[in-house]
């Protein structure tokens, strides 16, 4: 093989390398089974069609969002499933003045060492 070829081959080489994040498996942490029943609860909750089954639906989804919270990160992803949870995939806000959500703001301080 010349030299020319390698280099042909070269772009092919680095997309065979990037691999997509998704694609690479994680092991499960604590968090990620929260939220994994955090997810069923949400979903569950916007299935109601009726506004008292909702809200009952919605509080124990807050029950599980409490656990999540409380449920130490063992990685920044862990971090990000949290304010995920929180703020309902960006929909809400993420103050750091709430009780609830401050192991969260502590955890992304100790990540980047602020």
């Amino acid at each position: 093989m010349k030299r020319r070829d390698l280099m042909r081959l070269a772009p092919a080489a680095l997309a065979a390398g990037a691999v997509p994040v998704a694609a690479v498996a994680a092991e499960e942490t604590p968090v990620m089974r929260v939220f994994s029943e955090w997810k069923r609860a949400n979903d569950f909750a916007h299935s109601q069609a009726d506004d008292e089954a909702f809200e009952k639906a919605l509080g124990e989804r807050w029950e599980v969002e409490q656990r999540l919270m409380q449920t130490p990160s063992q990685n920044e992803r862990d971090v990000l499933i949290k304010i995920i949870a929180w703020t309902n995939f960006g929909d809400g806000d993420l103050e750091s003045g709430n009780p609830i959500s401050q192991p969260i703001w502590a955890e992304a301080r100790a990540l980047v060492a602020a």
